[in-house]
């Protein structure tokens, strides 16, 4: 299947130039488009006299403010105004306006043409191919070695991974001209502090899986990964009990998916998820939704690294899940074979809720007894956790509260934002191989600012595991899940592919990153030597990345180019189908 992308150029350009196959989100598609197999709830326009307001991505519209926004216009409150993760666009005769959305969930990047007009889009790759540009070689050292790039005030978080195709900064308005692009940071309010907070974050999530389980007309189904840990399950069982607003219940089916190695029928993750299944099974009595644990057996086939160059497409950029792509790819045609169309994962729960010592430099800042008392108390509960010494971890936290580095708050959005721009690498091989939309609730804008309304020590101490979203699940979770505090390791399984796959691996590293001047081929060949055999200071961090770049590199080399312009002899093709005026009614 095509890459799935929304972009346009400059309105009004005298040009007639539109991408092959693309099909026009607004009255003209030189303006504004879409390209790939879209499904039709994740487009809802409006249109009124010579303004076109869209909704691209996953979002529970409201009717009456679409149109009203496309009689005013569209505010900056509109990228929050909804449950989701999208990005709202309003096309006129004279400039195309686009609201990227808080989370990053949905990136969207600006280029310019080859004949000098500008271009945006909500695909690097694509944008790269009908401009021209190659992979940016400093945003590829700076993402296999972070932090070190040799480029004098480097801004990373503002390039993407194709020179000359700029990263557009999440929650922006971006106004889109002829000739020119100008963007602002959007204006918009957090809201008060939650005076439940526990009760917001269920709020936050139900509304995140309603979108999903609402969407699902064909009455086939969603799916959810269930691990048996907290984030995963959790969403599963949302999604299992979602009732509509009007108390209707939501036919067809919700699979839980659990993924084991073959043979393991119990213990561990297994006996976890089942023991969530069989709780929501027994509050799902007497409803047309019901809930099915789907298995997946797992042989020495889907080992990481393995199968790597066949099962990776091109992509924005390296992604995730290309170390387990052979994994990854068996859970997905599990699902394909049963008609799912949109999978929901538990990525980004442990970045946003997980421990992590790093509200400590915040306590430190704070200069009152019960702040410092608190600061010894949890280095205390830390170093224990970590069974090593306090001072160090209070030398830290001190230091970096004298640098007044941002606050733990600011640094875990700006990682959630991380999670969710690459994961989108993640959703376009998804899209790409089997038709599948994929979802990652706890990266949605609401969901984080549920999350981090918490103070890190409440949230993220090392006396209790995810208190938080145990309050938010309460009566939704059997006890074996809540009380859980250890999670599958497939650190024996990296081992065993690293060793099964080793002769094609360090035949990798001897390739285009190598042949760019990126990396040292044969440090990495000892590396992978050395870590297959087992010896102590390796860690999979260190290989990784450079694997999982090198495969990207061969494939945006290999692959058919992910957009081109129409030859002048194709006709404009007709409007986009999706609901618009009436038809946006949910």
């Amino acid at each position: 299947m095509n890459i799935r992308w929304f972009g346009g150029r400059g309105a009004g350009h005298p040009t007639i130039r539109f991408p092959a196959a693309a099909r026009a989100l607004a009255g003209d598609v030189r303006a504004a488009w879409l390209c790939g197999d879209w499904p039709e709830p994740q487009v809802t326009t409006v249109r009124h006299a010579g303004r076109t307001v869209a909704v691209l991505g996953r979002a529970r519209c409201e009717p009456h403010l679409l149109q009203q926004w496309a009689r005013r216009g569209v505010p900056d409150y509109a990228i929050t105004a909804f449950a989701g993760a999208y990005t709202v666009v309003e096309v006129t005769q004279h400039a195309t306006v686009v609201l990227t959305d808080p989370g990053w969930v949905q990136p969207v990047y600006t280029a310019t043409a080859a004949d000098g007009t500008p271009l945006w889009g909500s695909s690097s790759l694509a944008l790269a191919a009908l401009s021209g540009a190659d992979v940016d070689h400093t945003w590829l050292h700076e993402h296999l070695h972070p932090g070190h790039t040799d480029e004098p005030g480097a801004t990373f978080g503002q390039r993407s991974a194709f020179a000359g195709v700029t990263a557009v900064p999440p929650e922006t308005r971006l106004t889109i001209t002829s000739s020119s692009i100008t963007s602002r940071p959007l204006a918009t309010d957090a809201g008060d502090p939650p005076a439940r907070p526990a009760a917001r974050l269920r709020h936050a999530l139900q509304d995140a899986v309603a979108g999903i389980a609402e969407a699902d007309t064909s009455g086939r189904g969603v799916a959810a990964d269930c691990s048996g840990g907290m984030d995963s399950t959790s969403l599963a069982m949302l999604l299992a009990h979602h009732r509509p607003a009007r108390g209707d219940t939501v036919a067809g089916d919700v699979l839980a998916v659990t993924v084991h190695p073959a043979g393991i029928t119990a213990g561990g993750d297994l006996d976890c998820a089942r023991a969530a299944v069989d709780y929501a099974r027994a509050g799902l009595t007497g409803r047309t939704r019901s809930l099915e644990h789907l298995r997946c057996p797992l042989t020495d086939r889907h080992v990481p690294y393995g199968r790597m160059l066949d099962l990776v497409p091109a992509t924005d950029e390296p992604a995730p899940s290309t170390i387990a792509i052979a994994r990854f790819d068996a859970e997905l045609s599990l699902l394909a074979g049963h008609s799912v169309t949109d999978l929901v994962t538990g990525d980004g729960g442990d970045t946003l809720l997980g421990p992590q010592p790093g509200y400590l430099p915040d306590l430190a800042a704070t200069a009152t007894l019960r702040s410092q008392t608190m600061l010894v108390r949890h280095a205390l509960g830390w170093a224990r956790l970590r069974r090593t010494a306090v001072w160090p971890l209070l030398a830290r936290a001190r230091a970096a509260a004298r640098r007044r580095e941002p606050g733990e708050a600011a640094r875990t959005r700006t990682a959630m934002r991380t999670v969710a721009r690459t994961a989108r690498a993640d959703a376009q091989i998804t899209e790409q191989r089997h038709g599948i939309s994929l979802h990652n609730p706890f990266t949605d804008p609401s969901v984080v600012n549920a999350a981090l309304a918490v103070p890190g020590p409440l949230r993220a101490g090392p006396g209790d595991y995810k208190p938080l979203l145990r309050q938010a699940m309460t009566g939704l979770l059997p006890e074996t899940v809540t009380t859980r505090r250890t999670k599958g390791d497939f650190t024996p399984d990296q081992y065993r592919g690293l060793r099964a796959h080793l002769e094609a691996l360090t035949g990798l590293v001897d390739g285009a990153l190598a042949a760019r001047g990126l990396i040292d081929p044969a440090r990495y060949r000892a590396l992978l030597t050395r870590a297959a055999a087992g010896a102590p200071g390796i860690g999979f961090h260190q290989l990784n990345p450079v694997l999982a770049a090198e495969v990207w590199l061969r494939a945006i080399d290999q692959a058919p180019a992910a957009a081109r312009w129409a030859t002048p002899p194709d006709d404009p093709p007709s409007r986009a189908t999706a609901r618009s005026g009436s038809e946006a009614q949910r």
